[in-house]
Order: structure tokens, then C-alpha cells, then sequence
């Protein structure tokens, strides 16, 4: 029995290992989009939406991450609030199970007063 509790316990590492090796990746650039969507649509409010823009692909370019483009990004105004979405997908292929795509979405808002509206 204690064979088969380590057996379950290495399987379980070595697949997490696995998953985190292939999608780790895209998922802690999924953060990082969090930080660079806050930073865009801060910077909207504070000057304009073209320095907004530009805002977008010196973020990208710090960050080195080049798959998500300027491209990905949408600025809008909605209901008085300045609106940042970006939204991406990825296809991952890990050996032996075959291909997966990733949808990621982000939305960060500002008020007009500056603050960032959190639901």
C-alpha cells in the first residue's frame, strides 16, 4: 500500500510538473496582462488615448512579450468610464495529448475619477 501511495504521489508531480512547464507560461503572461491593461487604461485617464496606445507597446516590450500584440488591445468609453480590454489566444501542444487552445480575456476600467473600478 505504501508503494502505491508513492507511485500516486510521483505520477501527480510529474504531471503537475508537466502542465506547469507548457501552460505556466501563458498563464503568468495572463497576469502580467493584468498589470499592463491597469498601467494602459491609467495612463488614458491621466493624458489621452494615443499616449495610451503608445503606453501598450512600451508595456509589451518591457514585459518581453511578443505574441500579444497592440493588435489585442481595444480602448473604449463606456457609461463615463475609460475601458481596457485585451483579449488573446493561444495553442499549446504538449507531447502525447494532443493540442489545446488557451482563451484569455482581461478588462481593466477607471472611473472619472481616477480610480480603478474593481467588481
Amino acid at each position: 500500500m505504501k508503494n502505491f501511495i508513492t507511485l500516486v504521489i510521483v505520477v501527480g508531480l510529474v504531471a503537475a510538473g508537466g502542465w506547469l512547464t507548457y501552460f505556466g507560461p501563458y498563464y503568468k503572461d495572463y497576469y502580467t496582462m493584468q498589470e499592463v491593461a491597469e498601467s494602459v487604461v491609467l495612463t488614458w485617464q491621466a493624458y489621452t488615448k494615443e499616449r495610451a496606445t503608445t503606453e501598450i507597446t512600451a508595456q509589451l516590450r518591457k514585459r518581453e512579450i511578443d505574441y500579444i500584440t497592440p493588435a489585442h488591445f481595444t480602448l473604449r468609453e463606456e457609461a463615463g468610464q475609460k475601458v481596457v480590454e485585451v483579449e488573446w489566444q493561444v495553442d499549446v501542444y504538449p507531447p502525447l495529448v494532443g493540442g489545446r487552445r488557451l482563451d484569455f480575456y482581461v478588462e481593466e476600467r477607471v472611473d472619472q475619477n481616477g480610480e480603478i473600478v474593481r467588481e
